[in-house]
């Protein structure tokens, strides 16, 4: 295969190419690592041919580690749906996932002696042939050779590796024709809007952009976009992340799919051949989409880096913006940790979850704890320090139980869950909000309304999808415990000892599952302006207050900050909350997939409206200065119908 689909891959940044080709060998990216350093590649099978090269000449440990690395056929990881999503569909293309009772004994035993001969899983192109060779290959290579059965393996994953290539080969044509489709689509909504906002230059000459939007996730993205088609071009979007690692999703989110019912939609802005749908049905077809239950977060990941690629968005990459301050009348400075600055005349605060503040830890973990010894749950951490070790989860929502199985299926021998509340939280209020008119109406609450609203969502807690809970139940080295709240926490040695109602635990290693903490207060980037800010401890008096609600920013319709004072207002003019944070005033919107369909008309009627408002002098100017004659035919032109009798 020639053409623009091995362009496409040759243009791959790092990041792309290993998520891309990285599962090609089961849980070993560093053959696509070692591949990477072959292109620029002329066909297909030069792409094949560097794989196969760089397993190859891995020594023998390495090999090992890879044969290793694969699943039990017809295992209980199957069963649990712990494997990767291509082990999932391999298994399931021969049935595996639909073993009776007697053959679960049958293949368990075959796994069992297998893996006692020769110290590594039984591996084999399931693909290439039915259950029935698969039982009969399995018996007759247990008396093969060790050597002999490494050997084996390594050709059979060859093979499997072959195939998924081919698949990730046809998903990427099918993908040039859905960009063929998008592009027809965008020209006949004339896509880029004409561009309206008057372009401005700094005191020196800079470069000064209409808009800088702090944070490339989907918010980050979805903003763009839709600035772009109310005709505001003049934007960047700064991410601190390198390209394809935007947003939680590849970096410290731990679920397996995302909690977000399938067809939801928002960050294409309500163009269908841009929908995750059409993305996913180019690739797999109609029937693989109403099969899916739930979104992959790696396919989710998968679909906004194609979203920002096709739709050629100006996302500048390892761009961390430590400071805004402003920057004459008018306009913002942002200070990057690279030194570098940006000018912008509006800042749209496009940072996620923890924008609003931070992770929070309680005190009794910080302050007596080791940091190498616990983690946050969003914390990025090496998986290694799980392995064969006792977990303790603080917390038991729907991240505590993402955490758990993941660690779990990193090795770890236990994962204790602990819960305050004597049941699990059952009821997810989010999804009656989707259903209701509350998300998209929520704005349109008197306060009063608002603060009971979200007093009541806060007091509940997101529960863990079934899938989620089953596949970290279904370890034997899974603990749930219920009504019990953590009262200390202390150390012995290289043990942390957990205090609870019902005596003490001991681990290795601690995940806080806590949430975040909304403070402005904490947030570096803001601190020139964390003064000003109106909160909604400042703007509304609640019966029973809630120092939670009471520390969200209050903001306007569009996302904006508003000011304590008339000289406040007049620094934060131009400055814009799309964040977790914004949830007090505007419900589930800037941070929430649920939201964002409703939040981003929100957010660029309120960007556009202050653009034009503050040009106003302007464009009426302009307006009333305007001569462009439209109607240019000259009546003594042959042919130009001649005044009736009478007339002049």
């Amino acid at each position: 295969m020639t053409g623009p689909v091995i362009n496409r891959i040759n243009a791959l940044c790092h990041g792309d190419f290993l998520d891309m080709f990285g599962p090609l060998y089961e849980h070993s990216p560093w053959a696509a690592e070692l591949a990477e350093a072959a292109r620029p590649y002329r066909y297909e099978a030069d792409l094949l041919v560097a794989l196969r090269r760089a397993v190859d000449r891995a020594d023998s440990a390495r090999k090992l580690d890879l044969i290793r690395a694969h699943p039990e056929l017809g295992g209980e990881k199957l069963r649990a749906r712990a494997l990767t999503a291509s082990s999932m569909a391999e298994q399931g293309s021969v049935g595996l996932d639909k073993l009776a009772d007697v053959e679960l004994t049958e293949w368990a035993a075959l796994n069992a002696a297998y893996r006692e001969r020769f110290g590594f899983p039984f591996v084999i192109c399931v693909q290439l042939h039915s259950k029935d060779e698969i039982v009969a290959a399995m018996r007759r290579r247990l008396n093969g050779e060790a050597a002999e059965e490494q050997a084996e393996a390594i050709r059979q994953i060859h093979d499997i590796a072959r195939l998924r290539l081919n698949d990730v080969m046809v998903r990427l044509a099918e993908l040039e024709a859905l960009e063929r489709i998008v592009k027809r689509d965008l020209a006949m909504l004339a896509d880029p809007a004409l561009s309206w906002v008057k372009p401005r230059v700094g005191a020196a000459g800079e470069h000064v952009f209409d808009v800088a939007i702090v944070g490339g996730g989907q918010s980050g993205i979805g903003a763009c976009f839709a600035l772009r088609r109310e005709g505001v071009h003049n934007t960047i979007v700064l991410d601190e992340n390198a390209a394809g690692r935007e947003g939680p999703w590849i970096t410290y989110a731990r679920m397996v799919t995302l909690r977000t019912p399938k067809h939801l939609t928002g960050v294409e802005t309500g163009v269908p051949s841009l929908t995750y749908r059409a993305w996913y049905e180019a690739q797999f077809g109609a029937e693989a989409w109403d099969k899916v239950d739930r979104i992959s977060r790696g396919e989710w990941m998968a679909y906004l880096r194609w979203l920002r690629a096709v739709l050629e968005l100006p996302v500048r990459n390892d761009a961390k913006v430590e400071r805004i301050e402003r920057a004459g009348a008018g306009g913002f400075r942002l200070s990057l940790a690279d030194g570098s600055e940006v000018l912008a005349r509006k800042v749209v605060l496009a940072t996620g979850i923890q924008g609003g503040g931070e992770w929070h830890v309680p005190a009794l973990v910080r302050e007596a704890v080791p940091p190498e010894f616990y983690s946050h749950a969003s914390s990025v951490f090496d998986d290694a320090v799980l392995k064969g070790k006792r977990i303790g989860i603080l917390g038991s929502g729907a991240s505590a139980f993402d955490n758990a199985q993941h660690a779990l299926g990193a090795g770890a021998a236990e994962a204790h869950v602990f819960a305050r509340r004597k049941d699990l939280q059952r009821i997810n209020p989010i999804r009656h909000m989707e259903r209701s008119g509350l998300t998209k109406r929520y704005a349109l609450l008197e306060d009063g309304e608002k603060y009971r609203a979200l007093d009541h969502f806060l007091g509940l807690n997101q529960p863990p999808t079934m899938d989620t809970f089953q596949r970290a139940s279904s370890h034997p080295g899974f603990r749930l415990h219920l009504g019990a709240p953590w009262d200390g926490v202390r150390m012995e040695g290289d043990e942390v000892v957990v205090s609870t109602p019902a005596g003490e635990h001991r681990f290795d290693f601690l995940v806080v599952s806590t949430g975040t903490v909304t403070d402005l207060g904490l947030r570096p980037e803001l601190s020139a302006f964390v003064g000003d800010i109106a909160l909604w401890g400042d703007r509304h008096r609640a019966e029973a207050s809630n120092p939670l609600i009471d520390a969200h920013p209050y903001l306007g319709p569009g996302f904006q900050l508003t000011a304590k004072s008339a000289e406040g207002a007049a620094r934060l003019h131009g400055l814009f909350v799309f964040n977790y944070a914004a949830l007090a005033s505007l419900g589930l919107s800037a941070a929430a997939l649920s939201g964002l369909r409703y939040a981003l008309p929100r957010l660029v009627e309120g960007v556009a409206s202050q653009l034009f408002l503050d040009d106003r002098e302007a464009i009426l100017g302009d307006y009333f200065a305007y001569a462009e004659e439209e109607f240019t035919l000259d009546p003594s032109t042959p042919g130009t119908p001649k005044p009736f009798p009478g007339e002049k």
